[in-house]
């Protein structure tokens, strides 16, 4: 089909290159830790309890609610982490048991208690015993639950007890609480941790005098200090990709049954002062870092906006084709005299190149007598002179299938004169042929493959180079408005340049507007490669082609082809080929289409067999 292409590209390298994009970003995605994977349940709610002991260890309560989403009753591996205490900790799991709960978190049942088993190093991949139980992995912190038949929302409570997890200083007491870990596997909603102090009976709570509680993670969590002891940490969400962490500091006087080693490990290390100048310095570098991150994402989402404005403001300048003299739906005759097929095909595609290219030309050589094409073999000969080229001067041969060996060599009406780049381009495919059938006088589909299997990089260098023999023959024609192509570079680098930013903006800022900046960059994508337009003779060629293929793929061929000659019809086929409508040029079993026939018969055969030979070719060249 015709229709408008992309400039430079057509639609199928486009949309290569946005795949290409979206590939990248689910990359970014798999190995990024701002994005989790969806997991088979959701958690909606978490309430923590933290009473630190008098000798300095912390027994916890973790109770969890959990939505389960996955239907059938299967069994699921649910995973805790313990982690982010202080160096010397001792995590020890006391009891782990699960209960029925209605919408507002009260039981609908009895509890059940899980059963302690070994853990196995193959459960981390995601494996289980077969019944329920739970087990707790000592060198990566993390406890797994592994339960069938979950109820549609459950609780989970986890009592455990951390000995050595209070730093004991001279003036404070120190208690570090990673209460979130990051990279669970999904998101925690609703978090509330409690920490409670074993206050001195003779002394009273004073905040942020001689109780400091800071919170780190979620820019939206709070902290609250209470007069009885009570320290409360409240984050609405917890995501995947972050944490929250609690950190409490206490007069050491309060810690009465504290070992002689923890309240000696620091000794003459005063706390209050340094931990409260280096959390201020925290808040304010969090704040600064906020501050510059917002307005990093308010930088890229306005130049998204602008990018996009400009990427439709150059489209509507330059974008859009001029209206052709020629208004025609149909068109009977060569786009235009004296131009290659070859070179018709660049303006047809945009300027992209394409291996159709080649056989539209060794079709039109076939047809002019410069190539013969037989049932097995053809002499390759030396050169071919640029004018008064004749069937004698043939130089190589193509399978062509459905001509026999003993017919006639099929040859068209021969040029007096050829045109000096129709002449140019038959030497670049000749050269090509030669290296496509090395040491030998003919070249068929075997011998195609087998150059591509065994010289896959000679084989790919010809083509280069003999599509770069087009280019040249193709620059002087001007078919496309030069300004229009600066136009369109400049759009498409702004385009792959705000990808890359929304990409980085993906992983370090925000989803949101990393997502965002994504799809703008894709509008200015599509913007930049519709930007490019012909210049007026290139569209006026090109609507005479589009009449052409019309002609031939509403029946014109079949209905008014004789009003052609043999030798003019015969002329049509490579651009039948290049327009893709060599299926509506019907049987060709009149007497006068014995050319045109074996044209037709020999470009899908030739065009399968250089298209695998491609396909080898860069598999082997990629390997070696």
């Amino acid at each position: 089909m015709c229709g408008r292409r992309f400039g430079g590209c057509d639609v199928g390298n486009f949309f290569r290159w946005a795949l290409s994009c979206l590939l990248l970003c689910l990359i970014v995605l798999v190995c990024a830790p701002r994005v989790a994977f969806a997991a088979d349940y959701a958690c909606s709610e978490v309430d923590l309890t933290a009473q630190v002991q008098t000798d300095g260890a912390v027994a916890i309560t973790d109770q969890r609610i959990f939505e389960v989403t996955a239907q059938g009753g299967g069994r699921e591996t649910l995973k805790w982490l313990y982690d982010g205490f202080i160096d010397g900790a001792e995590v020890t799991i006391e009891r782990v048991r699960m209960a029925p709960v209605d919408a507002d978190g009260a039981l609908t049942a009895e509890w059940t208690e899980l059963v302690e088993t070994t853990f196995n190093l193959s459960w981390r991949s995601g494996a289980g015993p077969a019944h329920d139980a739970w087990a707790y992995d000592k060198f990566q912190h993390s406890l797994y639950a592994f339960v069938g038949n979950l109820p549609d929302r459950v609780v989970f409570e986890v009592t455990y007890r951390v000995t050595g997890a209070i730093e004991a200083f001279d003036d404070a007491a120190d208690f570090q609480w990673l209460y979130v870990p990051q990279d669970y596997a999904v998101a925690l909603e609703d978090v509330r941790a409690e920490v409670i102090l074993p206050v001195a009976a003779d002394d009273t709570v004073r905040p942020m005098e001689n109780v400091y509680a800071w919170g780190h993670g979620p820019a939206d969590g709070t902290v609250d200090i209470r007069p009885d002891g009570t320290i409360i940490f409240d984050d609405p969400q917890v995501e995947p990709s972050m944490y929250a962490k609690a950190r409490v500091m206490f007069p050491v006087e309060w810690l009465t049954n504290l070992s002689e080693a923890a309240r000696l490990a620091n000794q003459g290390t005063l706390q209050y002062y340094w931990t409260s100048e280096y959390e201020a310095g925290w808040v304010d570098t969090d704040t600064s870092r906020e501050v510059i991150r917002l307005g990093l994402v308010m930088g890229l989402l306005g130049l998204a906006a602008v990018l996009l404005v400009a990427s439709l403001l150059v489209w509507l300048r330059w974008g859009r084709d001029r209206s052709p003299e020629f208004r025609g739906d149909y068109w009977m005759d060569e786009p235009e005299e004296g131009m290659a097929p070859a070179v018709l095909g660049r303006l047809w595609r945009w300027n992209h190149e394409s291996p159709d290219d080649i056989v539209a030309t060794v079709l039109d050589m076939v047809r002019r007598g410069v190539l013969v094409a037989r049932d097995g073999s053809l002499a390759v000969g030396e050169t071919v002179p640029r004018r008064g080229v004749s069937s004698s001067e043939a130089s190589a041969a193509l399978r062509a299938e459905g001509v026999g060996e003993d017919e006639t060599p099929l040859r068209g009406a021969v040029s007096p004169s050829c045109d000096a780049d129709v002449a140019a381009l038959d030497e670049a495919t000749l050269r090509l042929l030669r290296v496509l059938a090395p040491g030998g006088r003919a070249l068929s589909a075997a011998q195609l493959s087998a150059v591509a299997h065994e010289h896959p990089r000679d084989f790919l260098t010809a083509v280069l180079s003999w599509q770069r023999t087009l280019t040249a023959l193709v620059e002087p024609w001007h078919f496309f408005d030069r300004a229009s192509r600066r136009a369109q570079h400049v759009v498409l680098g702004a385009a792959l340049a705000l990808a890359l930013l929304s990409l980085a903006a993906l992983i370090w800022l925000d989803v949101q507007a990393g997502v965002l900046g994504l799809l703008a960059a894709v509008g200015c994508g599509v913007l930049g490669n519709y930007t490019m337009r012909r210049t007026s003779e290139g569209n006026e060629i090109a609507a005479h082609a589009k009449a052409l293929r019309n002609w031939m793929r509403d029946g014109g061929w079949v209905l008014e082809g004789d009003r052609l000659t043999p030798e003019e019809r015969a002329a049509l086929v490579p651009y039948a080929y290049l327009f893709g409508v060599l299926k509506c040029l019907g049987p060709l079993a009149s007497d006068g289409d014995e050319a045109a026939r074996a044209l037709a018969t020999l470009a899908p055969a030739l065009s399968k067999s250089l298209d695998e030979a491609l396909r080898v070719a860069h598999q082997r060249a990629e390997v070696s």
